[in-house]
């Protein structure tokens, strides 16, 4: 799949915005399994927005995490129509989970090799991409999503 996006969470607590790096889901979000990161990465789209990146790997997955965090959420959603039509063209329709409403739908990709599914989700002003791969990974996902959008929250 030919996207280059990166996903996107807001959360803000009373002290002022936390920094998206800490958004993005780490090994204790994992209770209970062995969660090593690969790599993590921190920077910027090309129009200044931020922009980071964590692979994790477990026992019998491997997880890539993006986010994007736009100025203002219309040009997240605006960002996720436009993947949305692409995937439209592609024979993909996002059929929404409960919780998220505004996705692409599961997509057949691969990581490192491995056959693989990935979900893109917005919240808030954020753009999210999530990648996984293992066993079940297509009805697992939405588990993981749920897990980043939790972490996103304030």
């Amino acid at each position: 799949m030919p996207l280059a996006v990166f996903a996107v969470v807001l959360a803000a607590c009373t002290s002022g915005p936390t920094p998206p790096e800490d958004l993005l889901l780490a090994p204790g979000d994992f209770p209970g399994q062995e969660i090593t990161v690969v790599s993590r990465e921190a920077g910027e789209t090309a129009v200044a927005e931020p922009a980071v990146q964590v692979e994790l790997a477990g026992p019998d997955f491997l997880l890539l995490e993006s986010l994007v965090l736009f100025q203002r959420e219309d040009l997240a959603l605006m960002i996720l129509k436009g993947i949305k039509q692409d995937q439209i063209s592609q024979g993909v329709t996002a059929n929404p989970a409960e919780g998220f409403e505004d996705n692409t739908g599961v997509l057949g990709d691969r990581l490192n090799g491995e056959d693989a599914s990935t979900v893109f989700f917005t919240q808030g002003r954020a753009l999210v991409r999530l990648t996984l791969t293992g066993p079940g990974n297509t009805a697992k996902i939405w588990e993981i999503a749920r897990l980043a959008r939790e972490k996103s929250r304030p």
